[in-house]
C-alpha cells in the first residue's frame, strides 16, 4: 500500500520509504521498491489496510481537521496458491478530495501547492476515464503518476472500474456534493 503525495510515491506499510514508478520496455508499469505481503484471511488484510490508512499524509483544511492530502493505492494481487501465477489484480484507490480555489484562500503556500497537485491528478484521471468511455485510441495515462500507476485499469480489455463517492448530507456542502456526483458520473 502506498500514497502519492506531492509527486512522491511513499510506502505506507514500510516507514514511508520512497518508491519509484517505472515503465518497462513492454509498457508494464511497476512501482519499484514496493514489497508484496501475503495475507491468510480478511482480518489480516483489513489490519494491513488500516495500518496503511493511519500512515497517510493528512493536514487540517477549511473543510476537515484531518484531511487526506494524498491518494492512497492498495493493490491486491490474486495468485494461484500452487503456481504463484497472477490470476487477478484489484486496485483500491482512495482519492484525495479536490478543492476549489475559494476553499483554499486561507491556506498557506504548502496547502495551496497540495491542492493544485491533487486537482491536477484528478483532472488527469477524469481525462483517462473520458478517453476510455469514448473509445478513444489514445488514453492519456502518462499525465500523472496516479493515472500511470492505474494504466492497466485503462489499457486492459478485461479491466473493470467502479467508483464509490463519499458525499456530505449537509446543506453547506451541496456544491461539493454536486461536483463529486458529476465527477463520479463519468
Amino acid at each position: 500500500m502506498f500514497e502519492i503525495y506531492g509527486g512522491r510515491i511513499q510506502d505506507l506499510l514500510h516507514g514511508r520509504k520512497r518508491l519509484k514508478v517505472l515503465e518497462d520496455g513492454s509498457g508494464e508499469v511497476v512501482v519499484s521498491g514496493l514489497g508484496e505481503l501475503s495475507v491468510s484471511g480478511s482480518r489480516e488484510l483489513l489490519a494491513l489496510l488500516d495500518r496503511g490508512a493511519r500512515n497517510r499524509t493528512t493536514h487540517a483544511t477549511e473543510a476537515n481537521d484531518a484531511s487526506s492530502r494524498s491518494h492512497s493505492v492498495a493493490q491486491l494481487l490474486l495468485r494461484d496458491r500452487t503456481t504463484g501465477r497472477l490470476r487477478g489484480k484489484l486496485s483500491l484507490v482512495d482519492l484525495a478530495g479536490s478543492e476549489r480555489g475559494n476553499d483554499t484562500r486561507s491556506h498557506d503556500r504548502q496547502r495551496r501547492t497540495e491542492s493544485s497537485d491533487i486537482n491536477t491528478s484528478l483532472l488527469a484521471l477524469k481525462e483517462c476515464i473520458r478517453a476510455v468511455d469514448s473509445d478513444s485510441r489514445h488514453v492519456p495515462y502518462r499525465q500523472s503518476k496516479l493515472t500511470l500507476i492505474l494504466k492497466d485499469c485503462f489499457a486492459a480489455k478485461t479491466a473493470r472500474t467502479s467508483m464509490i463517492a463519499t458525499l456530505s448530507p449537509g446543506s453547506g456542502s451541496a456544491d461539493h456534493t454536486a461536483n463529486t456526483l458529476r465527477y463520479a458520473d463519468r
